[in-house]
């Protein structure tokens, strides 16, 4: 470093642009990884909660994920999360809330499913305003959890702009009885 000024260097101001920075303590010339300077990406969790579960209401393709607050009357509403920056989801969970186990038949199951409006001008109720994305993959319920208190994790990402507008929905395939009990959903999200 002794050979070269500063005023030398070419001006970076892009730390992917980096492979190291350079310096010194004392006698000694020291090179750092841009990766060890910058701190992880901080990670939010968004939550919500399926209310009375395999019963479509509300909901436009099964059950809604009620973000904070439950939207009312529910039968008029379908309740969506507006991203107000560039980010992905990096994971998500779900945990059955009742006094009452699961009650699902062989052959029928509720899969949770990411919805993105295609019309952010439209109505929320009106299902042609939506693409599917996709499944959160593992967040389903079958038979396997019949006479059960499920939790499920996954780590599906999903990404996400500034302006997009979701919904996230329990959806059934089969026929399952409707429930009083309650599904609450974190959300892992991520800046990016």
């Amino acid at each position: 470093m002794a050979n070269k000024k500063f005023s030398q260097f070419v001006v970076k101001t892009d730390p992917s642009q980096v492979d190291f920075l350079v310096g010194y303590t004392g006698v000694e010339n020291v090179q750092i990884s841009t990766d060890d300077l910058l701190p992880p990406t901080a990670k939010s969790i968004v939550t919500g909660t399926f209310h009375n579960v395999f019963g479509g209401d509300p909901g436009i393709f099964g059950d809604t994920l009620e973000f904070g607050i439950q939207a009312l009357p529910l039968s008029d509403s379908s309740s969506v999360l507006a991203i107000p920056f560039d980010c992905k989801i990096v994971g998500s969970s779900v945990k059955w809330i009742s006094a009452d186990s699961a009650v699902i038949a062989a052959g029928n199951s509720w899969q949770v499913k990411l919805y993105k409006m295609n019309n952010n001008s439209g109505k929320t109720t009106d299902s042609a305003n939506y693409n599917l994305v996709g499944d959160f993959t593992g967040l389903v319920f079958d038979n396997s959890d019949n006479g059960g208190y499920p939790f499920k994790t996954s780590t599906t990402e999903f990404t996400l702009s500034a302006g997009d507008i979701i919904n996230v929905s329990g959806v059934e395939t089969g026929t399952i009885l409707s429930s009083d009990a309650e599904v609450e959903m974190s959300i892992a999200i991520q800046a990016i």
